[in-house]
């Protein structure tokens, strides 16, 4: 079969704007690629070019449009798997709530744990999965923090006779390692496994003390001379920042998640507890402050003074510790994304 438009653009020479394809030199003049080239810049000769292909001369293509087409739709499918694997990686998240313990470390309280005034605490939970090893969580904990020198087995701090207690409102951001590719399919995936966490929390605290069955809020008192003549200068802040840091174990059932965790709080602040400094003089701090500042302030039985003594220790801050069991409801899996994302790779 003649083809009056090969002959045509063998004469002209034309130049092809794909390029010759990876294949060994064509030993007759011009490749066959630029001449189909230059035949489909005629719509006429679409047919012709494809006939020409088709005739058997070592191309790896049944047409030119199936050549033309193909990287695109390869592109597109490659964009499709891209977005898709971005918009479940999106998903992979966990909500629920966690109850527990709280329990309060400082001068009231030096070094017991679980002591005598650890309350109920609890809050709600987001957690956010990068991969199978690490996880940001956003946590809100709400609780009460309480000691009481009467349950020490220190006899000075049982004539002290200062107690306290406070609520607490924690909101907290912390990145969670996990020991193990959990929730990973595979040999190495594991449906349980130890981890690790660490982050930065805002906490709220108000303590208060009890009087003839009364709570008294004492940070507004200035129960260690907070703007008297005694002392000078405002009270503390009933706001501050802590690091909290722990350890847990996870284990997952299906699309539920359980934690069991243990966590300290190392705060930056000295005044959970309203203790901190030394006695202010009780006749200045009745005068200026209020009878009920005084006797709040030193509830102890001492006849002499005790101004200038040590009421805390002001070279240390207090902590806080909560531990609990947190359930979480995993909205999308790990392992779903791993999935779609891998289908995604086998089908290109």
């Amino acid at each position: 079969m003649n083809f009056p438009e090969i002959e045509e653009a063998k004469v002209r020479n034309e130049p092809s704007d794909l390029g010759d394809p990876p294949v060994a030199p064509w030993p007759y003049g011009r490749s066959p690629f630029t001449i189909v080239n230059a035949l489909r810049s005629k719509p006429s000769s679409t047919l012709a070019a494809d006939q020409y292909l088709r005739r058997g001369l070592g191309w790896p293509y049944h047409s030119t449009e199936a050549h033309v087409r193909q990287p695109m739709s390869r592109h597109f499918l490659l964009l499709l798997a891209l977005l898709g694997s971005l918009w479940s990686m999106a998903q992979v998240s966990e909500l629920g709530g966690t109850i527990g313990l709280g329990y309060y470390i400082g001068d009231l309280n030096p070094y017991k744990h679980y002591p005598p005034g650890t309350k109920l605490a609890g809050g709600l939970v987001y957690r956010y999965n990068f991969n199978d090893r690490y996880a940001l969580r956003l946590q809100g904990l709400f609780g009460t923090l309480q000691a009481s020198d009467s349950n020490s087995d220190d006899s000075l701090q049982v004539l002290r006779n200062l107690s306290f207690k406070s609520p607490l409102i924690e909101t907290s951001l912390l990145l969670e390692i996990n020991f193990f590719k959990y929730r990973s399919k595979g040999k190495e995936g594991k449906n349980w496994t130890p981890f690790v966490f660490g982050g930065l929390a805002y906490f709220h605290f108000n303590p208060k003390a009890q009087l003839d069955d009364t709570w008294y809020e004492l940070q507004p008192l200035g129960t260690e001379g907070q703007g008297t003549s005694g002392r000078g200068g405002e009270g503390y802040a009933r706001d501050a920042i802590c690091i909290p840091f722990g350890a847990g174990l996870k284990l997952n059932v299906g699309r539920i998640d359980f934690q069991l965790e243990w966590g300290m709080r190392r705060t930056y602040t000295d005044y959970i507890d309203d203790v901190s400094g030394t006695y202010v003089d009780n006749n200045v701090l009745a005068f200026e402050n209020g009878p009920l500042a005084a006797q709040l302030a030193d509830p102890s039985d001492q006849v002499e003074t005790n101004a200038g003594r040590a009421r805390g220790d002001s070279n240390t801050r207090d902590w806080y510790v909560y531990s609990g069991l947190g359930i979480t409801y995993i909205i999308t899996r790990f392992t779903d994304c791993e999935e779609q994302y891998n289908w995604m790779k086998r089908k290109h």
